[in-house]
């Protein structure tokens, strides 16, 4: 009888430890996902994406530096706005690709995105009917994301209220170009090159820090 009270005791406090074990990392996992400031353009915000690509004018938007990130003159160039030669794209009505959580910098790996969303390649994919109704891509659940009635009236009543024309500022030093790729309409994998590597970003803060002081 005891042996059996025992036995029961140890297995209902094994059940205890490993739930609460599971809760903390799981709690643990969350923290990772950094959350990012959406801007007023873009499509509802999915939980932890730092980088947006836009196929139609071949330009990545960081969510982390609220810069858009373009090719011109062979190196990439950071902006707090669209490149001159797209003012007047529509950003509002824009195709967006929210990129998968894990990469890091996707312009250093360019051609992966041009090849496997080119401009205006959705248009081959889906009806004229869908296609109005799909605001753009999601690689982390590998689907398309659509209008709402909601988010219409949203970009609307944005519009009419951001109506002044801002002068476009530099925000970076430029970088040069890099590539890689293929596979048209397909998620970008994401492979190691691509990722953040932590103890690089720390010295290259901690070097920007200094310079700074």
């Amino acid at each position: 009888m005891m042996k059996t009270i025992k036995k029961s005791g140890i297995t209902f406090l094994s059940v205890i430890f490993f739930t609460a074990l599971t809760s903390v990392y799981s709690i643990s996992l969350q923290a990772q996902v950094r959350q990012y400031v959406n801007p007023v353009w873009a499509p509802a915000y999915y939980s932890g994406v730092r980088y947006y690509y836009i196929p139609d004018i071949e330009t990545f938007y960081d969510l982390v530096n609220q810069d858009f990130v373009y090719l011109d003159d062979g190196q990439w160039q950071f902006s707090d706005g669209l490149p001159p030669m797209y003012s007047g794209f529509d950003l509002y009505n824009a195709y967006v690709v929210a990129l998968d959580l894990n990469v890091f910098q996707p312009w250093m790996h360019f051609h992966l995105y041009v090849s496997n969303y080119p401009r205006y390649y959705y248009r081959n994919l889906y009806s004229r009917t869908e296609i109005a109704n799909i605001r753009g891509f999601n690689e982390n659940e590998r689907k398309p994301y659509y209008w709402t009635p909601e988010a219409r009236n949203k970009i609307t009543e944005v519009r009419k209220t951001n109506t002044t024309v801002q002068k476009t500022r530099t925000t970076r030093p430029p970088q040069n170009i890099n590539y890689y790729g293929k596979n048209i309409g397909q998620p970008v994998k994401v492979r190691s090159q691509m990722k953040e590597n932590t103890r690089s970003q720390i010295k290259e803060n901690t070097q920007v820090g200094h310079e700074k002081r």
